[in-house]
Order: structure tokens, then C-alpha cells, then sequence
């Protein structure tokens, strides 16, 4: 079996990344023997304006993971990921070193599905847009996603 852990750096001191798409580095591990069998430069992390978790999961299909750890895995990354029958672990923290340890002993079994990047492993995914309501843009408050919303009329 082979898991993706996204990292800060290239070993098993670095720390966990806790941007899937946007991590420095993609490393593949070998869980049963704990050494790293692979490591991903992850281009897009710093290229791709857009579609970099995309491009990340699809990096770590091509390398045969069977399962992710990280901080979060966005709803385009986490597609593509349970399209490939990649298992995604949310809320992972340390070393590379510790969230394998994680992984063995079963501590992060019950991941968010689909969580939104503000989201936590201990809060419940919930939709960006809830009720009716109209979709705010960066200017008027709504961040980056503009996923706040105004209700009313204008």
C-alpha cells in the first residue's frame, strides 16, 4: 500500500502541509515500512492560479496512493480523489513521521467529506451556500470563494 502525505519538505521530519493542492511537496510512503518510496514536486502548488488540488490529486493517483493525508482536501481535489478510490484523511498535523503513525494506529478514521478550506477535521462539513440569499465577491466581504451570503433583495 502506498499513502500521499502533503509536506512542508522532503522528509519524514518535515511537517505536514495542511494545503493539499498548494503543499510544497507530495511525498509517497510505503506505511508498513515507513520510508518514503516517492517524492512529488508539486508544480502547480506555485504555477497554477487555479486547479492546483486538482492537479495534485491527479499526481497522486499516477503514483498508486491508496489514501491522503493532510490539513484539507478540497471539494475538486476530494472528486477526483474518491474518483480514483483515494481515501482522504483531513486534519492531520505534525510530521510526515507522526501522521504516518496516525494512519497506523487508525487516530484520524472519521475525515469531513468534502470539507471547505475554513472547515477543520472537528467541525461538520456543511455547503458553501446556505438558503437563499445573494452571493457576496471579495469587495463586499465574501473573501476569496464569496461563499457568505446577503439575504434580501439587492
Amino acid at each position: 500500500m502506498k499513502i500521499a502525505i502533503s509536506a512542508t519538505g522532503k522528509d519524514l521530519t518535515s511537517a505536514v502541509d495542511p494545503r493539499f493542492g498548494r503543499a510544497a511537496y507530495l511525498l509517497i510512503v510505503d506505511p508498513e515500512t515507513k520510508t518514503i518510496v516517492e517524492i512529488i514536486d508539486n508544480q502547480a502548488a506555485s504555477e497554477a492560479a487555479q486547479g492546483a488540488g486538482i492537479k495534485a490529486a491527479t499526481l497522486i493517483a499516477d503514483a498508486g496512493a491508496e489514501a491522503v493525508l493532510t490539513g484539507v482536501v478540497g471539494p475538486k481535489a476530494a472528486a477526483v480523489c474518491e474518483k480514483a478510490g483515494i481515501a482522504m484523511l483531513n486534519g492531520i498535523t505534525g510530521t510526515v513521521a507522526e501522521a504516518i503513525e496516525q494512519f497506523l494506529t487508525g487516530q484520524k478514521t472519521s475525515p469531513p467529506r468534502n470539507p471547505t478550506p475554513q472547515q477543520t477535521a472537528s467541525q461538520p462539513a456543511t455547503p458553501c451556500r446556505q438558503g437563499k440569499g445573494k452571493r457576496l465577491g471579495k469587495a463586499q466581504g465574501g473573501g476569496k470563494g464569496g461563499c457568505r451570503t446577503r439575504r434580501g433583495g439587492a
